[in-house]
Formats: structure tokens, sequence, C-alpha cells
């Protein structure tokens, strides 16, 4: 598909930007219950700091940039995607597993700097956020 024209653009603004609203509505719930053991333990008390006082432009920017080069790349590969969400959920899973689960497995033998259980709770959240992405920039509807 590439993004050559203004349809196409539109096209991927429109995509983008439902694929950030579904996020970030899901996000705020998902991120509370995945972390929220994480904030009330006392051995993490220096690792976080109180949900009051969490600058949230730092995760909203991050979000959008995520979703953001997910979607460019979803449009640089999908010609040579199967057709339809199995595109999106392989995209995802490939994604996921080159960003978050390699790097997670990575910090979790060789460092040890960050607890096991965070880390792979953070790998889940991040492959949740692609596959979501991916589903949204993979949607096809018959008028394209």
């Amino acid at each position: 598909m590439g993004l050559r024209t203004t349809k196409d653009w539109n096209q991927f603004l429109l995509r983008f930007f439902v694929a950030l609203g579904l996020w970030e509505v899901a996000a705020v719930s998902l991120r509370t219950l995945l972390f929220s053991v994480f904030y009330f333990d006392p051995s993490f008390k220096d690792f976080f700091i109180p949900f009051s006082q969490v600058f949230w432009l730092g995760p909203i920017a991050a979000d959008f940039l995520q979703v953001f080069f997910i979607g460019i790349l979803v449009s640089l590969v999908r010609p040579s995607l199967p057709y339809g969400l199995l595109g999106g959920l392989l995209v995802g899973i490939c994604f996921s597993i080159a960003a978050f689960a390699a790097p997670a497995l990575a910090i979790s033998q060789f460092t040890g700097a960050f607890p096991v259980k965070l880390v792979w709770l953070w790998a889940f959240y991040q492959t949740v956020l692609s596959i979501l992405s991916c589903f949204v920039f993979t949607f096809s509807a018959e008028e394209e």
C-alpha cells in the first residue's frame, strides 16, 4: 500500500486515531490492573512513584509514538500480509516478539536489574497494545 497519495494518508490517519483511541481507553484500566500489585509492595517503594505524581504526558506520548510507527510498519507490509485480521494478529505477534519479548528475556536472564514478574507484565502489556493496533491497521472494508 504505502503512503503515497492523500487518500492513503487520510486512511492511515483515520486508523491511527481509532487505534490510539481504543488503546488509551484500554490502557488506563490495563495499567491499573496489571501493575497495581507493585504500587503497594513495600519492596518496590523506591521503584515506583505514587500514582498521583505520574506525569501522564510521558505514557501518552510513548503510546502515540508506538501506535504511529506500528501503523507505518503495517502500511508498508500490508500488501504481503494475509487478508484481514489474521494479518494483524501475525504482525502484532511478530512485532511483540521482536520488540518486547526478546528484550524482556534478555533483561530477565542477563541483567537481573528488574523484577522478572514486572518485566514480563510490561511485555504482555506492550503485546496487547501492538496486537490491538495491528488489528485496527489491517482491518479491511469492502470499499477499499
